[in-house]
């Protein structure tokens, strides 16, 4: 489940080719986060230092963006990152390599993508927005 607190938003992956809603923006958007790069798992200050830090470039680039809160339905588990308007696949990877992330989300009208950031194919789900 992904939260966009600002936009009042919540998307929920669904079984591919099914989609529910109405997709708020004009081309595909991406989520990237910089929390627990790779297999390290950090303590919630440095997360949010990181986190921060990516904001910070993301606002440097010039880029339009909302925080993100991306978990687990029962709350288990959540990490906060960033939902990206003006990056190209490539580029979204890309940031996501820097800050150390297996994989950033590629949100469309047709499907909500796991992009992984090496040469793994795209996943793609569908999506329902509550």
């Amino acid at each position: 489940m992904l939260r966009v607190p600002a936009l009042e938003l919540v998307l929920r992956p669904m079984p591919p080719g099914r989609v529910e809603g109405t997709f708020p923006f004009d081309r595909p958007v991406h989520v990237v986060t910089a929390h627990n790069p790779g297999a390290t798992h950090l303590d919630d200050d440095e997360n949010a230092a990181r986190q921060a830090r990516l904001d910070a470039d993301l606002d440097a680039r010039g880029l339009t963006h909302w925080r993100t809160v991306a978990g687990a339905e029962d709350g288990a588990h959540a990490e906060a990152g960033a939902l990206v308007v003006g990056l190209d696949d490539d580029a979204a990877r890309a940031l996501g390599v820097a800050w150390g992330q297996d994989a950033v989300f590629r949100w469309s009208r047709e499907a909500w993508t796991v992009l992984a950031c090496d040469d793994a194919a795209p996943v793609d789900l569908g999506w329902r927005v509550a």
